[in-house]
């Protein structure tokens, strides 16, 4: 099993900012603050509704698969899904089968991808080998993911990913200095807000100081928010504005 598995770990703050991080340990399915969902309509060639159509969801990182069936309207859902790239397959008696080799589901969001099967014979077999492009419908919340990849290739002093939260619109961060040597962790300001309105969470579960209200930084007694190697981050997600009541605490 890849190391990075499906791992989601989301620091959220929920008066002003939020943030998502996907680590390497096991996720509880029912945190919805660091999963991602995935539905979408099946149509014929008329652009009316199937409804049985089976829809197979595998993840191309563990190969384990979840499976769903288009209800009277054609529609389909998938819900408490771990981040990553997923293969999904489209079948049902009288259509040709449709499959997608590669989707992206990013930590938080629920993208839409419609699909028009052809009619023919169940075993023909009709697959699409780029990554399909899906659109993120059913939230209009403002953020920016931030991969494995910018995690590990950017410099980072004291390996801290905090220091490159501010590449999200809206988000600004300090700058280190001699008090905070060898910490590295960076307060965040999103939307002219104080760092006292952020709210963090890891896989789902809340992580930052209580008792220093939100700041990611220590602060006197108080230390800051828990910072993962890394090498452990799939991912995490910066959310600025308009989320939804799944990351409670702040009123925003």
């Amino acid at each position: 099993m890849n190391s990075r598995t499906l791992l989601c770990s989301r620091l959220a703050y929920v008066a002003i900012l939020t943030l998502l991080l996907s680590i390497s340990v096991p996720m509880l399915l029912a945190q919805s603050a660091g999963t991602s969902g995935l539905s979408g309509t099946i149509t014929d060639p008329s652009g009316a509704a199937i409804p049985g159509v089976t829809v197979s969801l595998t993840s191309n990182d563990t190969n384990q698969s979840r499976t769903a069936t288009t209800g009277a309207d054609g529609q389909y859902k998938f819900t408490l899904l771990p981040p990553g790239s997923y293969r999904v397959r489209f079948a049902a008696s009288g259509f040709k089968t449709s499959e997608v080799g590669s989707v992206t589901l990013n930590v938080t969001e629920s993208p839409t991808l419609d699909r028009a099967l052809e009619v023919g014979a169940q075993s023909e077999q009709v697959t699409v080998e780029a990554t399909a492009q899906t659109l993120e419908t059913s939230s209009s919340t403002l953020g920016t993911v931030v991969g494995s990849n910018t995690v590990t290739e950017l410099p980072l002093a004291n390996r801290n990913f905090t220091q490159i939260i501010g590449l999200s619109a809206g988000a600004n961060v300090g700058v280190n200095n001699a008090t905070s040597f060898g910490k590295g962790t960076l307060d965040i300001s999103v939307n002219g807000n104080t760092p006292g309105q952020n709210n963090f969470q890891m896989d789902g579960v809340a992580v930052q100081s209580m008792a220093s209200s939100g700041s990611a930084n220590d602060n006197g007694i108080y230390v800051g928010i828990a910072i993962p190697s890394p090498d452990a981050i799939q991912e995490f997600k910066v959310q600025t504005s308009t989320y939804d009541a799944t990351y409670g605490r702040n009123p925003g």
